[in-house]
């Protein structure tokens, strides 16, 4: 359980999604002006109606996306007299896709950590090692080995990770 005052843990959520708004925002308009014309009306809106997020009605960056949309479908009434940007009908694919992928992608984020959670503890340092800017090549030394092998190790390690993930996707993820 947090401690966070609630604007402080809006306020981490907002950072931690505003890339996938913006990125969402920007596969229905195509205009960077635009976008960040939105994006910013977005921000407002999330942060005026942050007391009506509920965590356990979905994910924050599907709520923060709607509201996207919302702004979106605004600004095309707006902008009604100019050229379509997109017709209705791809934009709500897009929205559909953007939505599915969105789960999907959260699927995918949770058997991660979770075949991660059951490397054992020195395949997982080897990973941790791998991914630090620079370290596998100091790591490989300090163990006595080649970055060669270690590249290898990590590729069983990841190939090991990719059949853990495959299994817990078709289990119906790690819930």
């Amino acid at each position: 359980m947090t401690t966070e005052p609630p604007d402080d843990r809006f306020i981490t959520l907002l950072l931690a999604n505003q890339s996938r708004v913006y990125r969402f925002l920007f596969t229905l308009v195509p205009r960077r002006e635009d976008v960040e014309d939105l994006f910013q009306q977005t921000c407002l809106t999330l942060w005026q109606e942050r007391a009506k997020f509920d965590p356990e009605k979905g994910a924050f960056a599907s709520w923060a996306c709607a509201i996207a949309q919302n702004h979106v479908c605004n600004f095309r009434r707006r902008e009604s007299t100019q050229q379509a940007l997109l017709s209705e009908e791809v934009a709500e694919l897009l929205v559909t896709t953007r939505e599915a992928g969105g789960r999907f992608s959260e699927e995918c984020h949770l058997a991660l950590q979770h075949c991660l959670n059951r490397l054992p503890p020195h395949q997982m340092a080897l990973v941790e090692e791998s991914y630090r800017e620079g370290a596998l090549k100091s790591t490989a030394a300090a163990a006595g080995r080649s970055a060669n092998a270690l590249y290898k190790s990590l590729r069983r390690i990841r190939a090991i990770l990719h059949d853990c993930m495959l299994r817990v996707l078709a289990e119906g993820g790690t819930s």
